[in-house]
């Protein structure tokens, strides 16, 4: 028994002596053990979650004010509104068709008011989780920095609009990528019909995607946090992370094609759907920002905290109440006087 005991532990010392070596022999394998190290202390999945919940929430505002400018564009087109409402009336079964019908008149006729309850839902939605994001990215740098309260919720607004700037950048240009642009080009020259053609119109759609996910991740990984890192110095990482995300991407599109299947799947499998997905992209890029912030070109943007920083934090004094376990004279006489009027109300009912 003891044999094999020790047969253990020099297992284990000998493999703990060669991740020591292989940590040494290359700073790839040591970049990656410090980044999940930095990522764990941190609190990175509590904060994954947070951004999670915050921007699936986030979301509902900015949904109303899609729909306000559609009903916009409804409004000033009868002629697509009558389509659209015909082909919604022939498509659903019954009288569900002119019900939905009658559903899109009245989100026309609201339009303004679900626009600017959207604005200010959204407003005040993204400027929360916005902040939330730049806590949790800043926190992967080392700690906290102090913000002016009024300033940061004028520079997180500023911030979450350029970033749905960015994102809509994004959008249109992994749009264009998956459009029939390269099949029409492959027609000009005369090669729409090779056997090699929908090969290069895949593989040019991935690459524009991953390409604009690049930027947008990249501007994420260099702006968000609360500290002046180079653009330059967040390329790799947004290069990592855009090429996940196509995976991720891929492996959504699989997961929803096998859920959706059932009826439990048509009602939840979206939801679940969405959530998973949020936190996984949480996840990533917190990583990826755990992974720059441990990299050795950005050693001078550690943000460090004062150790006694617990110190200044206001001292919140709440009252001590205390019970004394022993009854008083007063209590007891008073229980002995209610039990024997009890007693003896209990004794005139039974004698009559």
């Amino acid at each position: 028994m003891s044999s094999a005991l020790d047969s253990a532990k020099s297992a284990v010392d000998t493999g703990k002596s060669s991740f020591a070596a292989a940590r040494e022999k290359w700073p790839a394998v040591d970049h990656l053990v410090r980044t999940v190290e930095r990522y764990n202390d941190r609190r990175g999945n509590v904060y994954a979650a947070a951004i999670s919940f915050n921007g699936i929430l986030a979301l509902v505002p900015i949904i109303m004010v899609v729909f306000s400018i559609a009903a916009f564009v409804l409004a000033s087109q009868p002629q697509l509104l009558d389509d659209l409402q015909q082909a919604i009336v022939d498509a659903a079964p019954g009288k569900a068709g002119e019900q939905l019908s009658e559903v899109i008149d009245s989100a026309i006729a609201s339009r303004a008011a679900v626009g600017l309850v959207g604005l200010v839902g959204a407003a005040f939605t993204g400027i929360g989780w916005i902040s939330g994001v730049r806590v949790a990215f800043t926190e992967m740098y080392g700690g906290r920095v102090e913000r002016n309260p009024v300033m940061s919720k004028v520079w997180d607004l500023i911030t979450f609009a350029l970033l749905g700037v960015a994102f809509a950048v994004t959008m249109a240009v992994t749009a264009l990528g998956n459009s029939g642009l390269t099949t029409t080009v492959l027609s000009w020259v005369g090669l729409e019909d090779a056997s090699w053609a929908p090969i290069v119109v895949r593989v040019v759609a991935i690459a524009v995607s991953v390409f604009a996910s690049w930027l947008l991740f990249t501007f994420v990984l260099a702006r968000l946090p609360l500290v002046p890192l180079p653009m330059t110095h967040a390329m790799k990482a947004g290069l990592v992370i855009a090429v996940a995300f196509e995976l991720m991407k891929s492996l959504g599109g699989l997961y929803l094609r096998s859920v959706l299947g059932s009826p439990a799947g048509v009602a939840f499998g979206p939801i679940l759907g969405v959530m998973v997905f949020a936190y996984l992209a949480s996840r990533i890029v917190l990583y990826a920002t755990a992974w720059c912030a441990t990299d050795s070109i950005n050693t001078e943007y550690q943000v460090v905290e004062e150790p006694d920083a617990e110190l200044h934090r206001p001292v919140v004094i709440s009252p001590t109440v205390e019970v004394n376990p022993a009854p008083r004279a007063g209590a007891l006489a008073a229980a002995a006087g209610a039990g024997a009027a009890a007693a003896a109300l209990v004794g005139f009912l039974r004698r009559r």
